[in-house]
């Protein structure tokens, strides 16, 4: 029992003494250097860009293309050219908003004559703005 009872009053002693030494390396005042200061910042303003590229059927048709960017900056990437197939975005190209973003690249067949294949036609009901033949990518709303 008198061994437990030591055991537990050195632990208690350790607890006590590294929470001291934490407090004197870290006071609630302290403001941190410079350069910490300047990696917090750069860390909320930079963000990913992704774009993969895939055929219909969901394979990949080229390498991912990644990128990391401050907000705010504009990217202008374009799409790989593939023999036989059209890229739905032959530039993906815009302004780094302030979260990660992600394109995908459809690649899509074309007929031997070089022609794109219309394996999908969108009739154009009138609409406003005529959006009858648009690309539509994740995350964007049109009303």
């Amino acid at each position: 029992m008198k061994r437990i009872l030591s055991l537990l009053l050195v632990l208690l002693v350790a607890l006590a003494v590294s929470a001291a030494s934490v407090a004197e390396m870290s006071p609630e005042n302290e403001t941190p250097p410079p350069e910490i200061e300047k990696i917090i910042e750069d860390h909320q303003t930079i963000f990913r860009l992704t774009i993969y590229y895939i055929y219909l059927d969901g394979t990949t048709a080229a390498p991912t293309y990644r990128a990391v960017l401050n907000a705010g900056t504009p990217y202008n990437v374009p799409s790989p050219r593939i023999s036989g197939y059209t890229p739905t975005m032959s530039v993906v190209s815009g302004i780094m908003p302030a979260r990660n973003v992600e394109y995908t690249v459809i690649y899509i067949p074309r007929s031997p004559d070089g022609t794109p294949i219309d394996f999908l036609t969108i009739e154009d009901y009138e609409t406003p703005l005529g959006f009858g033949a648009c690309y539509m990518h994740e995350g964007i709303c049109i009303e």
